[in-house]
């Protein structure tokens, strides 16, 4: 092998090991090992413009207790006022920068999207958005803030009048999750330990 080749094959192998890689190179930006977090910059509403302009909590709001469910609700059921059905279809957007960590089907929700969100690389917050009529997300897929994620529907079999069951957890729950065991409801305290109320989190957490 010539001098030139030598020299070729240790500059090569320099570079491979020290990690001195070209910016354009196609694995100069990748993460480091262990991975990196995609966080959050602020929170908006999941429906009507950013500060939910022209919708409100109609349906059961945070602790409330729900006759339907027999147990005190963990959300907050959005709806345009007096529209009745009329919001049905409307858009559904990610409250914030996250990772879809469920997006399917269940029984007693319908369609769910469920997002999770980095506060800090330690510090996750869970969205969940329910009843819906369309999803347009799928799982690990990384949505950002005021993505287009489905749309307002009315529950498993049209159960519902239109409107989005709207949730923000703070534990790492199965997307069918709901506060009670064996049919007998959690008390509010222990509701609170794994559920946070989501108007309440968003206007403290706004983008700055």
């Amino acid at each position: 092998m010539t001098r030139k080749c030598w020299l070729l094959m240790l500059c090569l192998f320099t570079a491979f090991a020290t990690g001195c890689l070209s910016p354009d190179h196609p694995g100069a930006n990748s993460p480091p090992p262990g991975g990196t977090y995609f966080l959050t910059d602020g929170f908006d509403f999941p429906v009507g413009d950013p500060d939910g302009r022209g919708w409100a909590v109609t349906g059961y709001d945070f602790l409330e207790w729900s006759g339907y469910s027999n147990s005190y609700h963990p959300g907050e059921d959005w709806n345009i006022p007096g529209a009745g059905n009329g919001d049905w279809g409307e858009t559904v957007y990610a409250v914030a920068n996250g990772e879809v960590v469920f997006s399917g089907w269940n029984t007693a929700l319908g369609n769910v999207v469920l997002i999770k969100h980095a506060l800090s690389p330690t510090d996750f917050v869970w969205s969940q958005y329910a009843h819906l009529e369309e999803r347009w997300v799928d799982r690990g897929e990384r949505v950002y803030r005021r993505q287009p994620i489905g749309t307002v529907g009315r529950g498993p079999n049209n159960t519902f009048a239109a409107h989005l069951h709207f949730e923000i957890r703070k534990a790492d729950l199965p997307a069918n999750a709901w506060p009670r065991t064996g049919g007998v409801a959690w008390s509010r305290s222990k509701v609170t330990d794994f559920w946070l109320h989501p108007s309440v989190f968003i206007k403290h957490n706004r983008p700055q």
